[in-house]
């Protein structure tokens, strides 16, 4: 019986070559798509659970509350983790990480190199962590003084095939260190925040900082027993922080402490301070909708033009109920032709997967491998799909068919027309109503992203260049050679500092206005800057009120600092003139101060994800970590080339390291561009499968309407008039489903802009663009097979009469 099926089912197909091709080529991208989608939420899904104790790891993170706002961070201040073991049984082990400076210089022999992700560590990341060692013993690994863990790629770059192990590498960073290659890092999973470039023992980070209870910096995790109870252990965390960490008078009480699972850590992105750039949960649901979305716009498909062709295939039906076929074998026929074609497009999706991947891997910014022998769940998942797919498309289609009275049909009449023509209506009413969504969805994240890289952001990033200082550089030795730099003819000015924008490395500190008293109501926390003289000069800052810091004051270089407005206005002040001449105490100077001279116009110092937060600017710096040089000229390369010869010559110790804050502020949005990106494909992918769904509706309507046309034309009806006729119920169901998809594209996209505190506002011609859009591609769709009824020959049409 099965073969039986499957044999009519095939010769079905065969019979019917341009339908069965609409049908499984549509079925076969939602397939594809819907695999895509399939490996790229395994692949976020995956993160850290390639730790054996993964279940058991939390991460220590912080609640401040600022002012009114709430921020959460993943960090934590240094002794908090060592006391928690000791307190709580519970607790096993623990293990912190801390930023070696984000770049450091390493250097062997004659190979001196950036690196920028280095980590102190506690010796106790291998009982915590499942960091496998290529040489070298776990156990005592960090456990040196001076010792050094290398991942595999560093070791390559500075020994080659020389044995790395026991050799001396030199780290210059704030404290220059000789360290002694303890062990080898095997290659660390992808799928991980947790990718360090190389290690070293905790000890180094200095005693004084490793003992500041304020000190927030360190990402530090703790291991639980099996039994462990975390919504218990993290009410227990503010009876520990009132123990080791008593509200200070006039200063913001200390943050409260939480912990974290290491398994939700990728997919929450609001927490600050992450060791690693993470992701979103809600892009999880977002490409989950697209994949159900795109197959349900194939299944759409198979069931237009299943039930579209019903009337040729109801005097078949007829046929087999006269000579005995019961409702149930017809299904059973019915379903097995959709299966075979689903079973068919699986084959087509699996080839379109293989030769796509790289093209989405690039998209997506991953670096996920098809390996089918060792992905079960993605087999189970195709499979599952197919046979979904195949089910949802087929069993309506199934049902209706067999539904037909053989009497009826078989005089000619058609059963079920009505009903027919409205379900097909509305499925395309569906169909395209998805499709506008995806285009208007499309189109707000392109124009989000025009606005936050084409936003004036309060200062002037054109022809800037961003040179690295090395931490041990004396301050008066950076101050000479920014001078020799201004005095090049294509720098327009230089400046340095210890923050930029788009950096993380921003301090922040309790401050309060010295004027309202001791009263924890009137502190904030907010950002300092330590920066010189020309920095407000060089990024063409824009003074609100007061006067600019100047070398030319001698209090400017201790006591007198600059506001930003959102400082002005966290401190109460109703204007930024009235925040001149205020005193201001942050940083630990409760007794004297600092005067307030001037006041900043706002500007974005991070992403435009987050609103402008207050700031003090000091030209009291002692430490810098940057270069910031104004170019005046277009010769970019050229003034490249002459910067890094000055530079060989002042410090020819370090190598001449720069970027460009272009460069810099593009990154901090790459997350949003290939999301971006991966909507915009997927979108085109959705639109492609309604127009083949819709092309194949339009040859059936023409097709039956043939003898219709003839008649017309011999009636003096024109091409013009034919094809509008044909096209004008189309175009209709395109303009209701426009009505149907603009509030909902509104909405959902509308969520997604709150992720940004600056946003472009929504405009009226999104939603004109996608109904154009829309319009178009449906009426080229159809106009294919209207233009080609509309200039046959009516007497071929005729000939039958």
């Amino acid at each position: 019986m099965l073969k039986n099926c499957l044999k009519i089912a095939f010769r079905n197909l065969l019979r019917h070559k341009g339908y069965t091709f609409i049908n499984m080529a549509g079925l076969a991208v939602g397939i594809a798509c819907c695999t895509f989608i399939l490996l790229y939420v395994q692949d976020e899904l995956s993160f850290e659970k390639h730790h054996r104790q993964a279940e058991n790891i939390y991460r220590l993170t912080i609640t401040i509350d600022n002012n009114g706002t709430t921020e959460k961070a993943g960090i934590t201040s240094p002794p908090i983790a060592p006391h928690l073991k000791q307190d709580y049984p519970e607790v096993k082990q623990f293990v912190r990480f801390n930023s070696t400076g984000g770049h450091e210089l390493l250097r062997y022999g004659d190979k001196a190199l950036y690196e920028t992700g280095g980590f102190f560590a506690d010796s106790t990341v291998f009982e915590v962590f499942d960091f496998p060692l290529a040489a070298g013993n776990s156990q005592t690994a960090l456990s040196e003084p001076n010792s050094i863990v290398l991942s595999q790629e560093l070791a390559q770059k500075y020994f080659g095939s020389e044995n790395p192990m026991g050799k001396i590498i030199e780290m210059e960073g704030n404290t220059p260190h000789t360290l002694k290659v303890t062990g080898i890092l095997a290659e660390v999973p992808r799928t991980t925040q947790l990718r360090p470039d190389f290690l070293v023992p905790m000890r180094l980070a200095g005693r004084d900082y490793l003992n500041q209870w304020f000190a927030y910096g360190v990402t530090a995790y703790i291991l639980v027993n099996n039994n462990f109870n975390a919504a218990a252990f993290d009410k227990k965390l503010a009876a520990f922080t009132k123990k080791y960490q008593p509200n200070r008078p006039g200063t913001p009480p200390p943050p409260s402490l939480h912990i974290q699972p290491l398994l939700a850590i990728h997919l929450d992105p609001d927490y600050g301070g992450q060791i690693a750039p993470v992701s979103d949960i809600n892009n999880i649901y977002l490409f989950s909708a697209l994949a159900l979305f795109i197959i349900l716009l194939a299944c759409i498909n198979f069931m237009n033009l299943a039930t579209a062709r019903s009337q040729n295939r109801s005097k078949e039906v007829g046929v087999r109920k006269v000579i005995g076929a019961t409702r149930s074998q017809l299904i059973r026929q019915f379903l097995a032709e959709s299966m075979l074609l689903s079973g068919f497009a699986l084959l087509l999706a699996i080839i379109m997967v293989y030769l796509a991947l790289p093209l989405f891997n690039k998209l997506s910014g991953k670096y996920i491998e098809l390996n089918y022998l060792h992905n079960p769940e993605l087999w189970l998942g195709m499979l599952g799909l197919t046979l979904l797919a195949g089910l949802v498309a087929g069993i309506y289609p199934a049902f209706y068919l067999s539904g037909f009275r053989p009497v009826q049909v078989l005089k000619g009449r058609q059963t079920g027309a009505v009903s027919g023509v409205a379900l097909r209506q509305g499925l395309v009413i569906l169909q395209f109503a998805i499709s506008i969504g995806m285009i208007v969805g499309t189109a707000v994240v392109y124009n989000q992203m025009q606005y936050v890289q084409n936003k004036r952001l309060g200062f002037n990033q054109e022809q800037m260049v961003i040179v690295n200082i090395p931490g041990n550089l004396p301050i008066q030795k950076s101050r000479t050679f920014r001078d020799e730099i201004r005095q090049l003819p294509q720098v327009k000015n230089a400046t340095l500092t210890g923050s930029i924008p788009a950096d993380e490395g921003w301090w922040r500190t309790p401050m309060r206005p010295m004027g309202k008293g001791n009263s924890q109501d009137n502190s904030i926390i907010g950002f300092v800057l330590p920066t010189d003289f020309e920095f407000i000069q060089t990024f063409d800052l824009e003074l609100k009120a007061g006067r600019f810091l100047d070398k030319k004051f001698a209090t400017d270089t201790a006591r007198s600092i600059m506001l930003n407005e959102a400082a002005a206005a966290a401190f109460g002040w109703q204007s930024p003139e009235e925040a001149v001449g205020q005193r201001i105490s942050y940083g630990g100077r409760d007794s004297i101060g600092s005067v307030v001279v001037g006041v900043l116009k706002d500007f974005n110092f991070q992403s435009l994800h987050q609103k402008v937060e207050p700031m003090v600017f000091s030209a009291s710096t002692r430490r810098v970590s940057f270069l910031a040089v104004r170019l005046a000229t277009n010769d970019i390369s050229g003034t490249l080339a002459q910067l890094e010869s000055k530079w060989n010559a002042f410090d020819p110790k370090h190598p001449f390291d720069f970027t460009f804050m272009d460069d810099r502020l593009q990154n901090q949005y790459q997350a949003e561009l290939q999301l971006g990106r991966i909507f915009a494909t997927f979108a085109g992918l959705a639109i492609f499968i309604a127009c083949l769904g819709l092309f194949g509706l339009a040859s059936f309507t023409t097709e039956q309407r043939t003898k219709e046309i003839g008649i017309r034309k011999v009636l003096g009806a024109s091409v013009s008039g034919i094809v509008g006729m044909l096209s004008k119920d189309f175009l209709k169901l395109v303009l209701v489903a426009n009505i149907i998809a603009w509030p909902l594209a509104w909405y959902g996209m509308n969520q997604w802009l709150q992720n940004f505190a600056f946003r472009t506002p929504f405009s009226w011609w999104i939603f004109m663009v996608a109904a154009m859009a829309a319009l178009v591609i449906a009426l080229f769709t159809v106009s294919f097979h209207a233009v080609k009824a509309a200039v046959s020959n009516p007497v071929k049409a005729l000939r039958s009469e």
